[in-house]
């Protein structure tokens, strides 16, 4: 691995599984490029054959020679990355306690997904947000509860709750306010380097592609 290379994120032209590892990557102020795959055939046929992978899948990050893909890996190795240990866990405990949170993420963004895909978005997004959405966002806040971060410090899976309750905001900012200390987390994150971030040149602003879901979260 070479210490001084910049990072490299792979993936498609959407946030999708790598956006929680440009988040954190960004929030550290650490440089990373976005190489963004817009023709299928540079990924099928050039880097998917070229590019020296254990597991060759999209999501990677590119460290030098060295190639990591999986969302979770990609976002474990970016935390390395900004020299921050504790984004890791303080503790053999925390880190345990952090992948359950990472997987506790995914079950909210499971949810969110089916309402993205929905042919009737406009017409189901409350009832459904309500239904399915609500009562995972009622377990997050009650573990959360009037800390700054759910195990108490911030961590690599923060940043996947936060593209998580992201989703939510771009679909209706006053459901997330509902819970205010997850609002208050949201807010937490999406400090003045991570709004910086949203806005600069070559910023993925879909969530997926509008071949696959109806609501695309475009940010403006």
């Amino acid at each position: 691995m070479a210490e001084s290379s910049k990072l490299t994120i792979g993936y498609w032209p959407f946030q999708g599984a790598a956006h929680p590892a440009r988040l954190l990557l960004a929030y550290h102020k650490v440089p990373f490029e976005d190489k963004s795959y817009t023709d299928r055939k540079d990924w099928f046929e050039g880097d998917k054959v070229n590019i020296k992978m254990d597991l060759p899948n999209l999501p990677y990050i590119k460290d030098g020679d060295f190639v990591l893909t999986e969302s979770s890996a990609i976002l474990h190795y970016a935390a390395i990355k900004t020299g921050n240990k504790d984004l890791l866990g303080k503790t053999d405990v925390d880190a345990a306690k952090i992948t359950q949170l990472f997987g506790f993420a995914g079950d909210i963004q499971t949810a969110i997904f089916g309402l993205i895909r929905d042919k009737e978005y406009e017409k189901n997004r409350d009832t459904y947000l309500a239904e399915k959405v609500g009562p995972l966002f009622d377990k997050l806040s009650k573990y959360l509860g009037e800390k700054e971060f759910p195990i108490g410090y911030l961590t690599w899976a923060d940043f996947r709750v936060f593209f998580a309750l992201d989703m939510v905001h771009r679909m209706n900012p006053e459901f997330l306010a509902k819970w205010s200390n997850l609002d208050k987390y949201h807010q937490r994150i999406n400090n003045d380097t991570v709004k910086a971030y949203r806005k600069s040149p070559g910023y993925p602003k879909l969530l997926a592609s509008p071949e696959y879901v109806t609501f695309t979260g475009e940010e403006k």
